[in-house]
C-alpha cells in the first residue's frame, strides 16, 4: 500500500470519527441542551475516548458550528464558477465575488440537506446567554472570514479594491450573524439572513461614479 493510500484511509477514518462526534453531540444537545451535555457524554455516545474529541473540536460549543469549514470551502469554490464576462461584457468585480460567496453560504443555511439549521436555535441560545461567542468560536469564525478574504484577493488581485471588498464581506457576514441570532421564528430565520445580507450588500453594489 502506498503512502497516498495510507493517507487516504487515515483521512477517511478521521472524517468518520468527526461525523460520529457531530451526530452524537447533535442528538445530546437537542435532548439535553448544550449546558446539560458534557464532553464525556459526547465521547461516550460517539464511542471514542475523551482525548479523541479534542482532536476534532477545541470545545463542545464548537460542534454547533461543525459545518463552517465545509461551507467555506464550497463558497470559495463558487469563485471559480464566476463567468468571465460581467455586466456589459466587463469582468466580474469584487462585489460580484462577495455576492457569490455569500450566496453559497446563505443557500447552504437554507438547504435542509446541509442540516445547518438543525442547531440554529441552540446557537442563538448560546450567544444570548453568553452575551457573545466563546473565544474558540471567535477564532474559528475569524479564520473562516480570513480564508474567504484570501480567496477573494486571489480571484481579484488588484490591491486597490481589497479594502472595500473586505469591508463588503465583513458587513455581509456580520449582518448574517446578527440576523440569525435576532430571528424570533425559526421558520423565518433563513429569509431574515438573506434579507440582512442583501441590505448590507446594497451600498457596496452602487457604482461610485454614479
Amino acid at each position: 500500500m502506498t503512502a497516498d493510500e495510507h493517507g487516504g484511509i487515515r483521512e477517511r477514518k478521521r472524517a468518520a470519527t468527526r461525523n460520529a462526534v457531530v451526530i452524537a453531540a447533535t442528538r445530546l444537545f437537542l435532548e439535553r441542551g448544550v449546558s446539560g451535555t458534557s464532553i464525556d457524554d459526547i465521547a461516550a455516545e460517539a464511542g471514542i475516548a475523551r482525548r479523541t474529541f479534542f482532536l476534532h473540536f477545541p470545545a463542545k460549543e464548537d460542534v454547533l458550528f461543525h459545518y463552517l469549514e465545509g461551507h467555506v470551502r464550497r463558497a470559495v469554490a463558487a469563485l471559480d464558477d464566476l463567468p468571465e464576462g460581467g455586466p456589459e461584457g466587463g469582468r466580474p468585480d469584487g462585489a460580484a465575488g462577495v455576492r457569490a460567496v455569500m450566496g453559497v453560504l446563505v443557500d447552504l443555511f437554507d438547504d435542509p440537506r446541509a442540516r445547518t439549521d438543525e442547531l440554529a436555535g441552540l446557537r442563538t441560545e448560546l450567544v444570548t446567554a453568553a452575551r457573545g461567542l466563546p473565544p474558540s468560536l471567535v477564532v474559528r469564525l475569524q479564520r473562516a472570514q480570513s480564508e474567504l478574504v484570501d480567496a477573494l484577493r486571489g480571484k481579484f488581485p488588484d490591491p486597490t479594491g481589497w479594502p472595500v471588498m473586505s469591508a463588503h464581506l465583513g458587513a455581509c457576514m456580520g449582518a448574517a450573524a446578527a440576523a440569525a441570532v435576532a430571528a424570533e421564528r425559526p421558520e423565518r430565520r433563513a429569509a431574515a439572513i438573506r434579507d440582512a445580507v442583501d441590505r448590507a450588500s446594497a451600498g457596496f453594489d452602487r457604482d461610485p461614479a454614479a
